[in-house]
């Protein structure tokens, strides 16, 4: 549950979240998801920066850039290509989404 006020933060506030792309395959996950939109805007928030992982596709972006040529993604608060990235930036991302998957 959110406990912050929105309306006296008007613009000033936003949400990040990274969810696990294969949460919302399923009619209850696709259900959750936009139960949690509702309920954040219905309590007044202004916006939401959602970023869906998928590790495979990452990996698979990494190991095949011609495969996913436009696969755009949130870096700390900017989106960028993902083959547009340093092989580094490329491997923290995908570290970042797989929580202990193989890589």
């Amino acid at each position: 549950m959110n406990r912050i006020d929105f309306k006296k933060f008007a613009n000033g506030i936003n949400f990040n979240i990274k969810l696990d792309a294969s949460s919302y395959d399923c009619d209850d996950g696709k259900s959750a998801l936009g139960s949690m939109y509702k309920v954040y805007f219905k309590r007044h928030g202004m916006q939401v920066q959602a970023n869906m992982l998928d590790p495979k596709i990452l990996i698979e972006a990494r190991d095949n850039p011609e495969l996913h040529p436009n696969l755009l993604i949130r870096v700390s608060g900017y989106s960028a290509y993902f083959n547009d990235l340093s092989p580094e930036m490329q491997d923290e991302v995908i570290s970042r989404s797989s929580n202990g998957a193989e890589q």
